[in-house]
Order: structure tokens, then C-alpha cells, then sequence
């Protein structure tokens, strides 16, 4: 199964690099902009076009199955327990937050757009983060 990441345009300025979809490292809007006319070129006439942001190679809607199959086979070949991905961008945001990185730059790296969001997450830290304010309040208080 191929997976063709379109980059959703309707009501966004194009110049705005920000309002696109985060590629992996090292990859370009414009990368991503070449691939899409790409694959509009190989499927020709049967491309279907859209405003999706994940299709099939022909622009066709990807089934929910579909994704959820290839999203086990890359946890098999990585050696990882499978999980969902809602629970995999959940693990990221934990992962920012027990990281100390700043609400605003996680909201911009999960791409939330409501920051009552990012903080719903940010609200629910880990047991050590915990333990490590208690210790550091305990201490500020025998002063």
C-alpha cells in the first residue's frame, strides 16, 4: 500500500509554510508538493482529486482498516508493541511534557489547534514529575 500525504489547501495561504503538514526531518513542503504532482502524473487519468490529506495512490479515500494494517506491520518491523496511533501521539505528547518543553511549541508539534488541548495533556504528568515537585516544594518550604 502506498500512502500519498496531500497537503490540505482550502482556506490556507499556500506561502504559509506553518499551516502545512509536519514532514519528517529533512523534508520540504516543497518535497512533499513534488511528490503529490508525481503521483497525480503516474495514476493519470484515474487520480481522483481532493482535498485529503492521506490517499491511495490514484487520490482515492485510504479505509480506516487499511491504515490500522499498515500501522501494525511498521510496529512489527520496528519490534514494538502495537498500539494505536491516537496512542502513539499521545505517547509523543507525554513524552514532550515530562520533557519540559513548553505548552506552545508542543501544541505547534502535535498541531493542536486549541491550546485547552495541549493542556488537557499537560495536565496529566507522570509520577515522577510529581514526586519531583513535591521534593522541590518540601524544600522552598524548609527554608
Amino acid at each position: 500500500m502506498h500512502f500519498h500525504v496531500l497537503l490540505r489547501l482550502d482556506g490556507v495561504d499556500p506561502d504559509n509554510k506553518d499551516a502545512l503538514i509536519s514532514p519528517p526531518a529533512g523534508i520540504t513542503a516543497d518535497d512533499l508538493d513534488a511528490a503529490v504532482h508525481a503521483a497525480r502524473d503516474a495514476a493519470g487519468p484515474a487520480w481522483q482529486p481532493s482535498d485529503l490529506v492521506f490517499t491511495t495512490r490514484y487520490g482515492r479515500p485510504v479505509e480506516p482498516r487499511d491504515v490500522n494494517r499498515f500501522w501494525d506491520r511498521r510496529c512489527d518491523a520496528a519490534g514494538v508493541r502495537r498500539i494505536t496511533v491516537r496512542d502513539a501521539r499521545r505517547t509523543c505528547a507525554f513524552l514532550l511534557a515530562d520533557l519540559d518543553v513548553h505548552p506552545r511549541v508542543a501544541m505547534q508539534i502535535l498541531r493542536h489547534a486549541q491550546f485547552a488541548i495541549t493542556m488537557e495533556i499537560y495536565t496529566v504528568v507522570s509520577s515522577a514529575a510529581t514526586r519531583d515537585a513535591l521534593k522541590r516544594l518540601g524544600q522552598t518550604l524548609d527554608r
